[in-house]
């Protein structure tokens, strides 16, 4: 019982902080491209700095684990190809084929992740080093999904327009700052160092609203069998294959949570305005990230639950 409980009050405060962006939208008059502003501000200044002050607050020893990185970068790239090869051999669709690739191996981490892992280990190492995995998989994601889409729509990637893209990402480059000032112990002033803490606390919670207020569900039941498929792939299937092979390496506490984070978190938001630019199934991509976004707390919940169950975690 005492686990369970404990599993309640690590999901509770994610699902309320999305349940308020869900009332603001029912209750709220506000012009409909606002949430869509509210996201991008988020994305492209608030979350940064979160990410950054994450890395950049963690003790040196513990926020790294090499072990643990490529432990995920392999883990993503083996289930990439474990997902292109069997899709490709059972869904004749190109345009369907590569929403469920990009469903398969794409999780929201940069919105849902660093959230979920404040909650679940209080900060210090454990979120340092979910931070880090962040920066580590958001670029192996954008590389793969361009993969994915454009070979789905019988096209070829550009590199360098690939690089371009990930040089660009603003999480990517306030992760990368925040290692800088870890690895050669630069130390902000301390009003500055508390107003890039405020904003990051500011970014947890505004990412969780703007995805609470963006999710629609318009057209899922034409799709129902496609969408219940997405789910059970994304939040029942990807983090059994990892957390049996993470389990069986010797995986366990902080760096068993940050690989289920990483594995059992919702589709990327990202993936929808991807998979709309590339001519992919968009609808059902959009229907998979509102659908695992709303359904992730309940498989989140009891996961967490049955590792620390197993004393696992």
């Amino acid at each position: 019982m005492e686990n369970f409980i404990v599993s309640i009050r690590c999901i509770t405060p994610v699902l309320l902080t999305m349940c308020l962006g869900i009332l603001i939208r029912a209750c709220a008059r506000f012009p409909e491209e606002l949430y869509g502003q509210l996201s991008t501000l988020c994305f492209r200044f608030l979350l940064p700095f979160q990410l950054f002050y994450n890395i950049y607050s963690a003790k040196m020893e513990g926020a790294f684990s090499p072990k643990l990185l490529l432990f995920l970068e392999a883990g993503v790239l083996i289930w990439f190809l474990v997902n292109y090869a069997f899709f490709c051999g059972v869904v004749p669709d190109r345009r369907t084929r590569g929403a469920y690739i990009q469903n398969s191996f794409r999780s929201n981490i940069a919105v849902v992740g660093v959230s979920l892992a404040q909650t679940m280990m209080g900060g210090g190492p454990g979120v340092a080093a979910m931070s880090i995995a962040t920066a580590v998989l958001v670029p192996t994601y954008n590389v793969l999904a361009v993969i994915t889409l454009e070979s789905c729509r019988g096209g070829k990637a550009r590199p360098d327009e690939t690089v371009k893209q990930i040089l660009k990402n603003p999480l990517i480059r306030a992760c990368l700052l925040g290692v800088v000032c870890l690895g050669l112990g630069i130390r902000l002033p301390q009003p500055v160092d508390q107003a890039v803490k405020n904003i990051g606390s500011a970014g947890s919670v505004m990412t969780l609203v703007a995805l609470g207020a963006s999710l629609r569900l318009e057209g899922a039941r034409k799709n129902i069998r496609r969408i219940i498929f997405c789910n059970v792939h994304r939040l029942v299937l990807t983090p059994l294959v990892m957390l049996t092979a993470a389990c069986l390496m010797g995986f366990r506490g902080d760096a068993l949570a940050v690989i289920l984070i990483c594995a059992g978190t919702p589709t990327a938001t990202t993936s929808y305005p991807m998979a709309l630019a590339c001519d992919s199934d968009h609808e059902l991509t959009a229907q998979a990230v509102v659908t695992t976004s709303l359904f992730f707390c309940l498989s989140m919940l009891l996961w967490i639950f049955a590792l620390k169950q197993m004393g696992l975690m």
